[in-house]
């Protein structure tokens, strides 16, 4: 014989757990994301030396890294793994994370990221599928981005919001 009382007290108890596992797993969730977002703001030693590499062609240090993070030129130090425990971690003892404009903002100061074209350089820009000359009036950083405002040689007309992707040397 069937115990249906049974049964269904079992099911119910199992229904109430899975139910308590579910807002569990979607506040971690919510959490996780959360870090994720602020995690963006920063950039860690090993993200510092891969800029340096593909903006300036220069393999850097983690000895140079620290030696500015120690003099405070980089900001406040954070330990990922206190700061974002939710986080998947590296391998390695420590993981120090450094705030990301103020990096950037040094990194600009020190010449370490500068913009391919400057003031007053000629260049050629992509419009369509034609190109064009330009003069370039003003540069402003953007991240890790430099934007442009352009001044068409046969117009005059002035073009702002121009990325680096848009322009080619004469």
């Amino acid at each position: 014989m069937r115990d249906y009382d049974g049964e269904i007290t079992q099911l119910q108890l199992q229904i109430q757990e899975a139910t308590t596992q579910i807002a569990h797993l979607e506040k971690e969730r919510e959490e996780h994301a959360a870090q994720l977002k602020q995690r963006l703001t920063y950039l860690s030693s090993r993200e510092i030396l891969d800029l340096l590499e593909a903006r300036q062609g220069r393999k850097g240090s983690m000895a140079t890294i620290k030696r500015w993070a120690d003099s405070g030129q980089l900001g406040e130090v954070i330990d990922e793994r206190q700061a974002f425990p939710l986080l998947v971690n590296k391998q390695g003892n420590k993981r120090f994370l450094y705030p990301r404009e103020e990096t950037l903002r040094f990194l600009y100061e020190k010449g370490f990221l500068v913009p391919c074209y400057e003031v007053l350089d000629r260049v050629k820009l992509k419009q369509g599928t034609c190109m064009v000359h330009a003069l370039v009036t003003s540069v402003s950083r953007v991240d890790l981005c430099f934007i442009y405002q352009v001044q068409l040689e046969a117009t005059g007309e002035v073009l702002s919001q121009i990325t680096e992707d848009k322009l080619l040397l004469p």
